[in-house]
């Protein structure tokens, strides 16, 4: 693939990533996305066999767009508290950016695409959490009784949940509101005494 292929590739990745997320993936036909990029189907079949596998590029796409930001917050951050409160501005960012039809979408008709990527982003999850624990009872604002590894798979799992809509119903539930929630429960659970006073500290600032 030439450099202009790849340009047009990566234009119509993102632009219909923008368009999908916003939108719905249903709600939106592939006459939709030409119309939106200014050029024919045709261009875009080029790329991408069909509608499914633009969207499955896309999602893994936004995967690995989160995965960067992860590993540039692992390697910027104070300790492993303000490490936890960046993850959680970005999952927050993230989560705001993308509609409940997306997600519902995601799931109910690219069932097979969402369970893989579930997969692939619980098990990068799990690994970061894990780090994260094991870095703050090492700084001692964790609780050194925590079990790093059941901790982590717990939760990722707990983030699943959150844009699960058999789980909690996005026409009654707002994922950022979940996800706060779950944040708070997740972290008032394994600080330690040193801890609790570090993030009261973060938060005043934040204020």
């Amino acid at each position: 693939m030439s450099q202009t292929q790849g340009d047009q590739k990566q234009q119509i990745l993102e632009a219909s990533s923008q368009l999908l997320m916003k939108h719905g993936i249903k709600s939106v036909s592939m006459d939709d996305l030409a119309r939106h990029l200014g050029m024919s189907k045709k261009t875009i079949y080029q790329y991408f066999e069909n509608k499914e596998a633009l969207v499955e590029a896309i999602v893994y796409c936004q995967v690995q767009k989160e995965k960067d930001e992860v590993e540039n917050i692992l390697a910027n951050s104070e300790n492993a508290i303000d490490q936890m409160q960046q993850i959680s501005r970005m999952a927050l960012r993230t989560l705001g950016q993308v509609s409940s039809g997306t997600m519902f979408d995601l799931q109910k008709y690219y069932r097979k695409q969402w369970l893989a990527i579930s997969e692939l982003h619980k098990s990068f999850i799990s690994t970061v959490i894990e780090q994260n624990i094991n870095r703050g009872i090492e700084e001692g604002i964790y609780r050194p009784e925590i079990d790093a590894a059941i901790i982590a798979r717990l939760y990722a799992e707990i983030a699943f949940s959150i844009v699960n809509d058999d789980v909690f119903s996005m026409e009654n539930f707002s994922m950022p509101d979940v996800y706060r929630q779950a944040f708070q429960y997740h972290i008032n659970g394994i600080l330690s005494l040193k801890g609790v006073k570090i993030f009261e500290k973060l938060n005043s600032k934040a204020e």
